[in-house]
């Protein structure tokens, strides 16, 4: 291999595994403060990034390096003691405190010996400027730092095998890529034991910081943000790219040699400089659309897919399902939410700025499909009550002009037979309570509200009562009659038992009948809508306009015991309690 492309490739290596773990640093102790030793990855990872710039001084300054170099490693004790607190408390272990102030304790003597001894020197190797080799005191404190580190890994070896489920992958994970970094520190000690090879293993040293941080982080923290995950892989792919582009920068220079002169130089770093910022331009839009794809968007296929929903909630399933894909998120991830003419988006606080501001313009179209399918309701609605107002007012005016004719028909039917006179008797009796019905539901309901003590009031209607004693409402008694009559006859006729059920907020008729067919639930008080066969439809149409005339509302209810509940509630002025 080329002296000056093998330097490059070192130096490169090792540039690159600080700038990483400088990154991974940072973005630690921005995102993950809660998991246990999280500040102690930071300290460890700065650990890693500053080892890696002295390491890497010496091959470019050669003897210059030597006091940075040295006072690093002299120093190197404490990462390595950082790294078995960190997998103490990575694996939960109850001795974490003692094992913690041994091992910084331990550290800091070789420290200190190191300090005062000397750790070695820088001397020329292999056609590097520098490397650094040992002293005795030297080889000390790395033999600390080798101590503390397998005291490390056969913590996390203990905790894979005593450990089960996801803790215990973890535990794997985190092994292996220490194991990366020490197969990666090997290529160091080449110039310590006179080996005349190029130290390949260095090379690999980039892997580490990411891999120990992805092992670390993926369980407990990464699965649950997906804005971490992603910005994890962000940062890895663009110190990849920022690698690739200074390599191919300075690929030229390496293999055109060393320009002579100041113009030359200039010229030549000029250039190379330029050659990077021309790679890394494509390369970074490359890592943008691999980790965050789909903040380009088209409007128009969004509006033409969202117009044809017919409901808010497939509404709602639709964006969600068309947004995921758009941006590649999982179905469990973040989304937005539909309620009326409203649109919220959920889960994107932590997201890059470029992708809330696209999830916000996919939000703005939701919402302006969700304003026309409410308009579509609103007039489909208002259509519906209008042709209800001109069929009542039809009906009303037939129900009047037939009354006459029944009762002629009746007083026609007393001369004859029993059996016939009983029959046209019924039959106009059922077309009278139609009528009634008609004319009732037709009719614009005006009430005189006045005390009425519940108790008695209630036992009139022959079914079982449970009202407070005392309890005291203001309403209307004869259109409170009808409402609740017509109740009282739906759920006798439904068969089973029936109550009356009263406090101080609500009335409710509860049976064990039958129940409600699901299909008429939701439309079960719009006129000609029945729960029994012969019914008029009108009898719970006729109760939701009398409550409503009170201010109240009828609705369907839950109540333990029964099948089949109504509720009757009053507006605040017509309650109250004696």
């Amino acid at each position: 291999m080329d002296t000056a492309l093998g330097i490059m490739a070192y130096v490169g290596a090792l540039g690159l595994t600080a700038l990483a773990s400088l990154l991974l640093a940072g973005f630690v102790a921005a995102k993950a403060r809660g998991l246990p030793g999280a500040w102690t990855l930071v300290i460890f990872l700065c650990g890693v990034a500053l080892w890696s710039l002295a390491m890497a001084a010496p091959a470019m300054l050669g003897a210059r390096a030597a006091p940075f170099t040295l006072t690093v490693i002299a120093l190197s004790p404490l990462p390595a003691a950082a790294f078995v607190h960190l997998v103490f408390a990575f694996a939960l272990c109850g001795a974490l405190r003692p094992v913690a102030w041994t091992s910084y304790g331990v550290a800091c003597l070789a420290v200190v010996a190191g300090i005062c001894l000397g750790v070695g020197r820088i001397v020329p190797w292999h056609g590097f400027a520098g490397a650094f080799a040992p002293s005795l005191a030297g080889w000390g404190v790395l033999g600390v730092t080798a101590v503390l580190s397998v005291a490390g890994h056969v913590r996390l070896f203990l905790t894979w095998h005593q450990q089960s489920g996801l803790h215990r992958d973890q535990a794997g994970a985190v092994f292996v890529s220490s194991g990366i970094g020490l197969l990666a520190l090997t290529g160091f000690a080449f110039p310590a034991l006179g080996i005349e090879a190029y130290p390949w293993p260095v090379l690999a040293l980039p892997l580490y910081s990411v891999a120990l941080v992805y092992a670390v982080l993926r369980h407990r923290f990464m699965a649950g943000d997906v804005w971490a995950r992603r910005g994890l892989a962000w940062i890895l792919l663009l110190a990849g790219a920022g690698g690739a582009a200074a390599l191919i920068a300075t690929l030229p220079l390496a293999l055109a040699g060393r320009p002579e002169g100041f113009v030359a130089t200039w010229a030549a770093l000029a250039g190379a400089m330029a050659l990077g910022l021309l790679v890394m331009a494509p390369l970074k839009r490359l890592t943008d659309r691999l980790v965050f794809p789909g903040t380009q968007l088209d409007v128009e296929p969004w509006r033409d897919a969202l117009a044809q929903v017919a409901d808010e909630q497939a509404l709602g399933e639709l964006a969600n399902a068309m947004l995921r894909q758009h941006l590649g998120l999982a179905a469990d991830g973040p989304g937005l939410a539909v309620k009326g003419e409203a649109v919220t988006l959920a889960g994107w606080d932590d997201a890059p700025a470029a992708l809330r501001h696209t999830a916000a313009r996919i939000a703005a179209l939701v919402e302006e499909a969700a304003r026309r399918l409410a308009s579509a309701h609103r007039m489909v609605e208002a259509e519906r009550e209008a042709r209800l107002a001109e069929l009542g007012a039809l009906a009303a005016t037939i129900a009047h002009d037939l009354r006459n004719p029944l009762g002629i028909v009746q007083m026609a039917a007393t001369g004859a037979p029993p059996e016939v006179r009983m029959e046209i008797g019924e039959q106009v009796g059922r077309m009278n309570a139609l009528v009634t019905d008609i004319l009732d539901y037709a009719r614009a309901w005006t009430i005189t509200p006045r005390p009425i003590e519940m108790a008695p009031y209630l036992s009139g209607f022959g079914v079982p009562v449970d009202v407070p004693d005392g309890m005291m409402l203001h309403a209307d008694p004869a259109a409170l009659r009808r409402a609740l009559a017509n109740l009282v006859d739906n759920a006798r006729a439904m068969g089973g038992d029936c109550m009356i059920i009263a406090d101080c907020r609500s009335i409710e008729i509860c049976d064990n009948g039958p129940g409600i067919a699901p299909e008429i639930a939701e439309s079960l008080f719009k006129p000609f809508v029945s729960r029994r066969a012969g019914g008029t439809g009108l009898g719970l149409a006729i109760v939701r306009r009398i409550m409503e005339a009170h201010g109240g509302t009828a609705t369907l209810a839950r109540r333990e015991g029964w099948t089949t509940c109504f509720r009757l509630t009053f507006g605040p002025d017509l309650r109250e309690r004696r």
